[in-house]
Parts: structure tokens; sequence; C-alpha cells
């Protein structure tokens, strides 16, 4: 199998078993010049035709955390096809709408994007987000047993969503406890078939957002950073004290300036627009998540790294409860960690126990 026939292979698993493509749908997949997407997203294209759907590519500049996405692309998603991909290289860029003013989806909960709108707010569209993908990622990472990724992922789900407090360490130097106390678990197990289910594909982690203001101890960094200036898997852990829930210290190290300026660059872009709220959630602790995909490696893209198996990972800025708005969401990971579900091993040493 050559990596053409195998990407395209993925492309056809990503649409038929993923979200559940069926004859006449319209398909918009929005994406970059850069061939490392734009390679995946003609390949969706094509098994997207050939599976009876009606696809269209929509192309824009590359956008980063500071860069708004085009207007014209922003009406296009406001129109609601059946199925939205967003493929981009770095971000699908921010909704300037959205960030001043704000979207209520029908669920009556506040939105910062029209994207969040449309598939959890409004529940009418349904798609998947591969950031950074590139074609070996998604050719390697996309065709699973998705039925034993889903038992492995409701196992866990089950156990954060009847729990109170997890308590994570790591050889390290993590060591942080925070509650999950009436938070409920997400399980992103590729399973987008229906309106209002969107997420990120290669599918594999089950993530929680602790509870605003809980999160205290520290966490060492020993896995793949995402920073504004691209994602790094440092050589000497990143460490960072939390107390109630909000980065209290970055303590020195090499890298240790690259996360400050992340953190800073999303708070001077809340101040722009005069979101006090959004800026103080920077430094949040936004989510705790445990990769479940036996198929992802470490590559220093972030989202397959965090669906690796033996790591956790936990995120500053906002969380998906949407309680937490911020105007980053930064991914970093923790490598072979040992969890406890109010005081139950869940994993030990990065082997998951279920």
């Amino acid at each position: 199998m050559n990596a053409v026939s195998g990407l395209n292979d993925a492309a056809a698993i990503a649409l038929r078993d993923v979200v559940g493509l069926r004859g006449g749908e319209e398909v918009l997949i929005l994406t970059n010049p850069e061939d490392t997407v734009f390679t995946i997203a003609r390949a969706l294209f094509e098994e997207a035709r050939a599976l009876g759907g009606k696809p269209v590519i929509l192309l824009q500049e590359k956008k980063l955390t500071a860069t708004c996405a085009e207007r014209l692309v922003l009406e296009i998603v406001r129109a609601e096809p059946d199925i939205l991909v967003t493929l981009t290289k770095a971000r699908a860029g921010k909704d300037p709408h959205g960030l001043q003013i704000g979207y209520t989806g029908r669920d009556g909960r506040r939105f910062d994007h029209i994207v969040d709108k449309v598939t959890k707010g409004d529940r009418r569209v349904r798609g998947f987000s591969s950031p950074n993908a590139n074609p070996g990622l998604f050719a390697r990472c996309v065709p699973l047993d998705y039925g034993a990724l889903r038992r492995r992922a409701a196992a866990l789900k089950g156990l954060l969503d009847d729990g109170e407090t997890v308590r994570v360490t790591a050889p390290g130097g993590t060591d942080i406890s925070f509650s999950v106390a009436g938070r409920r678990a997400h399980a992103n197990t590729g399973d987008y078939r229906r309106p209002g289910h969107f997420g990120n594909l290669p599918a594999g982690e089950v993530y929680i957002s602790p509870a605003p203001g809980s999160g205290t101890g520290t966490i060492a960094f020993d896995g793949t950073l995402s920073t504004l200036e691209g994602p790094v898997i440092p050589a000497v852990p990143v460490v960072i004290s939390f107390r109630d829930g909000f980065v209290e210290h970055i303590h020195d190290g090499p890298l240790a300036d690259r996360v400050r300026r992340t953190i800073e660059e999303g708070e001077a872009m809340a101040r722009a627009v005069g979101n006090d709220e959004e800026c103080r959630n920077c430094r949040h602790l936004g989510e705790f998540g445990i990769g479940i995909n036996d198929k992802a490696q470490i590559t220093g893209v972030i989202l397959e790294d965090e669906k690796a198996l033996k790591t956790c990972h936990f995120a500053l800025g906002s969380n998906y409860d949407f309680d937490a708005p911020a105007i980053i969401h930064r991914d970093m990971l923790v490598m072979n960690p040992s969890v406890w579900v109010d005081d139950v091993p869940v994993m030990k040493k990065g082997h998951l126990i279920l």
C-alpha cells in the first residue's frame, strides 16, 4: 500500500465511520495551501465525492493564534453545512464577532466562535478538526478498531464521571490534585455521526475540565509543549506551580520563557478586546486528558501526541464546559503518569488500570 492509497483509505474511514457521511450531504473542508494539510483535504474531497457527498474545499491563508479567520470563511460556516472539517496548518483563525460580542447557542451557552455555535451550541453541524495534521499521521492514526477504542474510553469516562478528586503524579516531578465533582468527562472516540458532535481526529483521549479554581500542586511538563512559537519536546521539563486553579509560578528553565510568552500573548489579545475574564483565564488549568490511541506516537505534533498511550496532558486556558473562557487553549504533556480518582488507581506509571 503506497502513501497515497493509505491516505485515501484513512479519508474514507473518517467520512464513513467517524462522521457517518450519507449521500447528498454537504461537506465543507476548511484548509490552507500548505501541502501537508491540503493533501489530506484533497483526499477527503475525493472520498466524499465517491461516497455520494457534496464536498467543497475552502482555502484561506494559514492563521496563527493571534490572527482572525477571513470574514467570508466565517460567513460560509454560518451557512451550516451538514459536515464541517477544519484541516489547518496551525489554527483556523479567531472570530472577531465571537470575541467581542459572542454567540448564544440554542442551549443558552455563550460561544466565542461560530464553529462552536453551529456545532456544540445549536447542534446542527457535525464534523472534526485536524490542526497540524500531515498525511503520514492521518494514514497511521485514523484507521483504528473504533469499537475497542470506544469501550476503553467508556470505562475511563465512567471513573471520572463518578469521581470527585483527581491526583496525578509522574517521575518528572508532577504532583497535583484538582476537583472534578459534578463535572462530566468527554470521550474523544471518533464518534461524530450525529449533529452537534465535533472533535479532534485522530481520536483517542478522555478528558475533563477541572472544576474552576480547584487545581493545586506542581506539573512538570516533560512531553510535547504547545506554544506560541510552535510545538516542542523539552529536553528538561517545564515546571509550573498551580494554586487554586491558576498558574502561581513558572520555574526557570530552558523553555520557561517560551511558555510565559504563550500565556502573555493570550492575555494581550484578551485585553485588546476588553475581556478581563478571558485575560485572567489564560493562566487557568483548563483541561486534564489521558491518551488512549494505540496507533499514536510522540512525534512533536500535539494533535497526535496527546492521544498516545502512557501520557496525560493538561491545558492552560479555556475549558470544555465553557465556564472558564479564555483566548488560548494550550496543551502540554506529562509522560508516564500515575493517576488516582478518589484514591482509586486509574493509571500506574503510564499503564492504564481499567
